[in-house]
């Protein structure tokens, strides 16, 4: 949903007032841009993707009272409070390292928020119809994975003018500046009366649906989903059908559902737990690492190894407490050298030597396994903080593989099953480093079940599409005999309508846009329209579950700036599309590396913008093999 004129003109004037007094504060060039501007709700907001952050509260008081939050990435906290208070430069850079916020870098940080709300102040108060008035208080951590998106922790629920801006101090581009303000609080997004409108008819809808409704239920922001659904048992007709994407053991839940965990709350905690891991392995290894895109999916091992992939190395995790069995982290062997190289300080040269002999010796081995400690340690602490079963891990065993040997029968590198698989690309101020995947079965999280659908772009059958395909099997020999009779007597073969066989509904083909930019969108929706299929745009912060109704041909993803955000929105498309739909991924002033790097996370194509009309239906027909003129 997008705000007002009056509220575009309010935070464009805000990004500029910033720029300077920031500016004048620090002594230094900061500049505030590329501001994007939307009413998000909360779950929307915690899905943006950022690393560990910083907090900070402002008590809004005037004609509405209430409050709104800045949120900054906690490095860049420790950047502007050092740059403010004129730390010594190795300094600053050791504070980033071991993510030390606290002490006159914590204060001094504060200094400039309530420069920030000051000038929200000032700026509300000139252009704003009403008065309000901005007062930093609190400044906490944040990491959003380990925020409840359906709770009131941190800040409450509700729909808020998110406003999102790159930050440049001097000549390093920092991460962005993401401000929200309650949209009704200044105006913005629904009415009461609306609001009111909309819990009645969901309350309504829910009612008439039943305990069990919610099961399958998309987690868009106008929802309201249980906590715990309870979808009806199993049947025979339910099971999943032998399609190339579907799981080769049926989810069965080995206890009452009603105990079972919403993928939500797993997701929550695998985010929690990977980002904490990263930063956590780059404090051991005196390096500066992270990991972005983070997403997850139910998997089977036929689905995963589907896609060719590069040698890797999976480390067991031997999982213990409310159940017992055997989850698994994958590395790409050149990652895990590199790491491994690090941690026993082997000279640069050498790494660089044994990445490309592909050397991982007993040595590596062990170090890698340190590693591979520090992730069991960070995936228990997040499941002893926020889960409601007992997951404990445990390192075992390191096997070396490559994925186009892998047979699907085989129990290496992992047995045959129905997984939840969460992935991330890690991101190394050194080099270029890949995608890393924990693999946990899903019986072990207590978890709700894949919901029984159908591959992509494959219509689910109907109850009575799938009983009138058992009659037609069940009368199948009986009417071979009739054609075989009629043959017999009239020396030719009658053909009869013995069933009304009803086909499937096909699926709505479409092109998917995501992009975060209206102008740019519209300019692709525009270019695309003469191609005779749809087109369906996405903020990259949307949820794209309501893909899985359509057939997707293709996506476009469309970036204002080629950066780490939009690689991780990039790892988030190819996660949830399906593997042979073409990405074309277009954006301006492409580097060698980010074309690799973009190649390496899934394109298909690169298109550099602004590209006109004929530019973009060539590569419509390239890649989609649709003609859009």
């Amino acid at each position: 949903m997008s705000v007002s004129a009056v509220a575009e003109s309010v935070f464009n004037t805000i990004l500029d007032q910033l720029s300077e007094e920031i500016g004048a504060l620090l002594g230094a060039s900061i500049k505030f841009s590329d501001q994007q501007l939307q009413i998000l709700n909360k779950e929307q907001i915690l899905a943006v993707s950022r690393g560990r952050s910083v907090i900070s509260t402002m008590v809004v008081s005037g004609d509405s009272n209430g409050e709104a939050y800045i949120i900054t990435d906690l490095k860049d906290s420790v950047v502007l409070g050092g740059t403010l208070i004129m730390l010594p430069k190795e300094q600053i850079e050791e504070n980033c390292k071991t993510r030390n916020f606290d002490g006159e870098a914590a204060d001094a940080f504060g200094e400039i928020a309530n420069i920030i709300a000051g000038v929200y102040t000032t700026v509300f108060l000139d252009l704003h119809p009403q008065n309000y008035h901005f007062k930093r208080t609190a400044v906490e951590n944040l990491v959003s994975a380990q925020v409840d998106p359906k709770s009131d922790d941190i800040f409450p629920l509700g729909d808020y003018v998110y406003s999102r801006c790159s930050i440049q101090l001097d000549d390093n581009a920092l991460h962005n500046l993401e401000v929200i303000v309650p949209a009704q609080l200044i105006g913005e997004g629904k009415t009461d009366a609306e609001s009111v409108a909309v819990a009645v008819a969901v309350a309504g809808a829910g009612a008439g649906a039943g305990a069990g409704a919610g099961a399958g239920a998309d987690s868009s922001s106008n929802n309201i989903q249980p906590e715990e659904p309870s979808p009806p048992a199993a049947t025979e007709k339910e099971t999943l059908s032998d399609s190339a994407t579907a799981p080769e053991i049926p989810a069965v839940p080995d206890e009452p559902q009603a105990e079972l965990v919403t993928k939500e709350t797993v997701d929550r905690v695998l985010h929690a737990a990977l980002e904490q891991c990263a930063e956590e392995i780059g404090t051991m290894l005196g390096i500066d690492i992270g990991i972005e895109g983070l997403s997850s999916r139910y998997t089977s091992k036929k689905e995963f190894f589907a896609k060719p992939g590069k040698k890797a190395i999976v480390t067991q995790m031997l999982v213990s407490g409310s159940k017992e069995g055997t989850a698994y982290f994958l590395t790409d062997l050149k990652d895990a050298i590199y790491l491994a190289g690090t941690m026993i300080m082997l000279p640069a040269d050498e790494i660089e030597k044994h990445i490309r002999t592909g050397e991982f010796g007993e040595d590596e081995a062990d170090a890698f396994g340190e590693v591979t400690n520090i992730i069991s340690g960070g995936l228990v602490q997040n499941f002893d903080d926020i889960y409601p079963y007992k997951f404990h891990l445990k390192k075992g065993d390191q096997e070396l593989f490559t994925p186009s040997k892998v047979q699907i029968d085989d129990p290496s590198p992992f047995p045959p099953g129905e997984y939840l698989i969460v992935s991330g690309a890690l991101t190394c101020d050194a080099r270029d480093l890949s995608e890393v995947s924990f693999i946990c079965p899903v019986n072990l999280l207590h978890m709700i079940p894949r919901p029984a659908e159908s591959a992509w772009g494959t219509p689910t059958p109907s109850a009575d599409d799938k009983q009138q395909d058992t009659a037609i099997k069940q009368g199948k020999s009986s009417d071979d005999k009739i054609s075989a009779s009629a043959t017999k007597s009239n020396g030719t073969k009658t053909t009869e309508n013995s069933t009304n066989t009803k086909p499937a509904a096909e699926k709505p083909k479409v092109i998917v846009i995501v992009c975060d930019d209206d102008p740019l969108s519209t300019h692709f929706v525009g270019s695309l329209s003469k191609s005779e299929h749809q087109t369906v745009v996405l903020n990259s912060a949307d949820s794209f579950n309501d893909l899985r109704q359509k057939t997707v041909l293709g996506t476009f993803l469309i970036m204002t700036k080629v950066n780490e955000q939009s690689f991780a929105t990039m790892i988030k498309i190819r996660a949830e599309v399906p593997q042979n739909s073409p990405l074309i991924v277009a954006g301006p002033q492409w580097t060698r590396s980010d074309v690799l790097k973009a190649v390496r996370y899934g394109a298909s194509d690169i298109l550099v913008t602004p590209a006109s009309v004929e530019e973009i239906c060539e590569k419509t027909k390239t890649n989609l093999k649709i003609t859009c003129h």
